[in-house]
């Protein structure tokens, strides 16, 4: 490949799908976000999945028509890191990181009656076909202590990798995607010499920052609550609609 490879990391509930808008937001840049075309998500497994994850390396690279950077954005791709930068050397990694209180509500509030971190027989947590296998896995049946051991093995795991690769990987604090300092660092890492489209509601001030918060908040519930009467492209293209403004 002669392109520029682009993924994005981070748990999730980490304003990935704003970092997606942000870098489609720039010409020559084409990432998808968790996969999705024409709205149908695309995950990939957690463990041993490397593959089919090269697989879809080579798809994505095809999808990219003329588009000197191309990739996709999922927390699932943690575990391979090391295998595309082998695989792919000019490869670079874009992880986010928000507060992990406010990770571990937001997944609370987003997977509801499903429990993607822990084995379990269907019983007291609904299975995901889809979902369940791009998640690591923990020993502990509470849910909301399995997000935290996640969000901890996570930001543990990217931190090694910066050590080892940081050449290839980088991570911001979610909020500071808020910043124009931030975003032009962040183009200048993956050596992105195109037009710079900069622009966004930038949340700078403390009290901003609050209501956004609460608003964000009330977005996510809003749309929690209208997975059982809302079809699925609805709620995506609301949540669209929201990213822009509230994770930006």
């Amino acid at each position: 490949m002669s392109k520029t490879l682009i993924i994005g990391l981070g748990t999730g509930r980490c304003g990935s799908l704003s970092l997606s808008y942000f870098l489609n937001n720039q010409p020559g840049i084409k990432v998808l976000h968790e996969g999705a075309i024409n709205y149908q998500a695309h995950p990939l497994k957690w463990y041993n999945d490397h593959e089919n994850v090269w697989k879809w390396i080579e798809n994505l690279d095809k999808l990219s028509d003329s588009n000197q950077y191309f990739g996709d954005i999922g927390m699932y791709f943690l575990p391979y890191v090391a295998f595309l930068i082998e695989k792919f050397p000019r490869s670079k990694f874009i992880c986010l990181k928000r507060e992990r209180e406010a990770v571990i509500h937001s997944y609370l509030q987003w997977t509801q009656d499903h429990n993607p971190w822990y084995e379990h027989n269907g019983k007291t947590w609904k299975k995901n076909e889809v979902w369940d296998a791009s998640f690591p896995k923990f020993n502990e049946s509470d849910k909301a202590k399995a997000v935290g051991l996640y969000w901890d093995m996570y930001y543990e795991k990217i931190e090694k990798l910066i050590e080892k690769y940081p050449q290839n990987i980088c991570c911001f604090q979610t909020e500071s995607l808020n910043e124009v300092n931030s975003r032009n660092a962040l183009l200048d890492f993956i050596e992105y010499d195109g037009d710079r489209n900069l622009e966004g509601q930038y949340h700078t001030h403390k009290k901003r920052a609050i209501f956004a918060k609460l608003r964000r908040n009330f977005a996510e519930v809003s749309i929690s609550l209208g997975k059982r009467i809302l079809p699925k492209f609805v709620r995506h293209q609301l949540w669209i609609k929201f990213a822009k403004f509230f994770y930006y």
